[in-house]
């Protein structure tokens, strides 16, 4: 249970947040840059006065931040410089108090695979070097609410999806909360389970993530991305990739490894999806799967169909050309082909 109020003048609108949240494990916090993102997290943290703020049924309202039993990352966290990267760890772990989580440093080193840079100095570490230690240090601090703002930013996609499965890992086997602010919809799309939107410092919506970001779509304000969640992948030796087959389903595809991540879920751009009405003949991929058109809107110069494959949605961006010339009605089975899966960009 999350519920908070608070009323902020900001540089040039007023943070303006009145909410209930019942249930949450990931909650996402989306909106453009500038948007009161960061200064939400700063009153659920206590940093500022004007908030009045209840976690699991605790009104911490009138805490101090270091009484509140949960942390907060800002964007710009700095390390010890005169301590390595393990220093940094242990020195964290060792003097926090009031720890409400049990994370062990080699939980943690094991888990964000930071091994290599044990010990190394942190001057010398990249951008997402850095992010990753910063995280781990977070999560000694041993609190079980994290807030982060924009933790991963520095991150190739590859290592993002893993520290992003790292968060789920955690709520699953520790408890730990999440709230996470971004201004990637990928990012909350992959990891989270409830998704706040806002804009100029007001909710436009919250709810479920996959309702949330459905809504973001019809109101044409982002690039439209799918979500699948597979079962346990198998590696086929001959073809060096692994087959993975969709949830509740006997459909499946194949994907690099490098794709494959520990959540079993994958992230679809709308413009990696072509669709027919008929099966593709000779088809260089294999990646095609039977699905049902559940709705169509017209976006601009656009098309965005929604179809549905055993459950799961995806959305398909297509030209007002191929809409009219497909002549597909709703309802009706077609197919989709999943390109970019079996080669690395």
């Amino acid at each position: 249970m999350l519920k908070i109020q608070c009323h902020q003048r900001l540089n040039d609108f007023e943070l303006h947040v009145d909410l209930a949240i019942n249930q949450f494990d990931i909650l996402g916090v989306f909106g453009p840059s500038g948007s009161g993102k960061s200064s939400l997290l700063q009153a659920i943290a206590g940093l500022t006065t004007a908030q009045n703020v209840c976690i699991n049924n605790h009104n911490i309202t009138h805490l101090k931040p270091d009484k509140r039993l949960l942390t907060l990352q800002l964007q710009s966290c700095p390390l010890f410089p005169h301590l390595n990267v393990m220093g940094n760890l242990l020195f964290t772990h060792k003097h926090c108090k009031n720890k409400s989580n049990n994370l062990t440093p080699d939980q943690v080193i094991d888990l964000l695979a930071l091994s290599p840079l044990l010990n190394r100095d942190v001057s010398g570490l990249s951008g997402g070097e850095r992010q990753r230690v910063i995280f781990a240090r977070t999560l000694l601090s041993g609190q079980s609410v994290v807030l982060l703002d924009e933790p991963f930013s520095a991150l190739d996609w590859s290592t993002r999806f893993t520290m992003l499965g790292a968060v789920q890992q955690l709520n699953k086997s520790h408890g730990i909360k999440f709230i996470i602010v971004s201004h990637s919809l990928k990012e909350l799309l992959y990891c989270s389970d409830t998704l706040l939107h806002i804009a100029k410092g007001n909710v436009l919506q919250c709810g479920a993530t996959q309702e949330v970001v459905q809504s973001i779509y019809t109101n044409k304000s982002q690039t439209p991305l799918s979500i699948l969640s597979y079962s346990k992948p198998e590696f086929n030796d001959a073809f060096g990739l692994y087959q993975l087959t969709l949830s509740n389903s006997q459909q499946h595809l194949y994907a690099v490894p490098s794709l494959v991540k520990q959540n079993h879920k994958l992230i679809i751009e709308s413009s990696q999806i072509t669709y027919n009405k008929v099966k593709p003949i000779n088809e260089s991929s294999s990646n095609v799967l039977i699905g049902m058109l559940e709705n169509a809107q017209q976006l601009d110069e656009q098309w965005l169909l929604t179809v549905n494959v055993d459950t799961q949605l995806l959305y398909c961006a297509v030209s007002k050309r191929q809409w009219q010339q497909s002549a597909v009605s709703l309802g009706e089975q077609i197919y989709l082909t999943i390109n970019n899966l079996e080669t690395l960009n």
